[in-house]
């Protein structure tokens, strides 16, 4: 499993922030948000798994993303965030006269504490990410393999003065003996009417894995999105 060694390090540091975050999670409200983009993110570099070789030459797709959490003030038990981004297929070479489409599916469970919550925002916690790949092309079998990647992950966002504008991002993020995953975000969130809400922003994910648990990868994986919200 891909950096699976490292779980045991952050479920330390996720046991850390559980008192730390107890004291802010105390003064918070229940509340619950939704947000669901369409997405348009283009793929580079290469990708291996096993005997398949797969290089992508900035291929873009178009996809969407989802996001849901919940927040409350129980001390200690974290608040929790779920990302999804449903199956997007990415196209390549795969090192001859043929290509090959590898399909990529994410699912991010993330629990965490609300450090701040005024005009700054700042929000702590590990996430574990749900990967499944399949690997279809010019004369290969089909492939496919599923992980669970524990990351870092931090999120913050600010409001403008004045007008009702966020600017926000978020981070998570893993490195194992070179190996390294990064999945980013930012965003501009603009309130509408009520909880309702309007965004707009960039996502960038890097997977650089040298030759352990059968790939050996260096694939970048970014674009822009835009979408709706709402807060309850």
């Amino acid at each position: 499993m891909i950096l699976y060694k490292l779980k045991g390090v952050f479920m330390k540091i996720f046991i850390s922030m559980c008192l730390a975050g107890s004291l802010a999670s105390a003064s918070m409200l229940v509340g619950f948000g939704a947000e669901v983009d369409y997405y348009h993110p283009t793929a580079s570099g290469d990708f291996n798994y096993k005997t398949t070789s797969t290089h992508f030459n900035d291929d873009s797709q178009s996809g969407y993303q989802v996001g849901l959490y919940f927040e409350h003030p129980v001390p200690l038990i974290p608040n929790i965030r779920l990302d999804l981004t449903p199956e997007i297929s990415f196209t390549g070479s795969n090192g001859g006269a043929g290509t090959n489409t590898v399909s990529i599916n994410q699912s991010d469970i993330t629990p965490y504490y609300e450090i701040l919550d005024n005009v700054v925002d700042l929000d702590v916690g590990v996430s574990f990410k749900v990967l499944d790949v399949n690997i279809e092309g010019t004369g290969i079998a089909a492939q496919g393999l599923s992980e669970v990647i524990p990351m870092g992950y931090v999120a913050a966002g600010i409001d403008i003065p004045g007008v009702p504008l966020t600017i926000a991002g978020d981070v998570k993020y893993v490195e194992y003996r070179g190996d390294s995953f990064t999945d980013a975000r930012i965003k501009a969130v603009l309130q509408i009417v009520a909880g309702l809400e309007a965004q707009a922003g960039y996502r960038y994910e890097s997977l650089k894995i040298s030759d352990h648990f059968d790939m050996r990868t260096d694939v970048e994986i970014k674009g822009p999105f835009i979408g709706l919200g709402y807060r309850f």
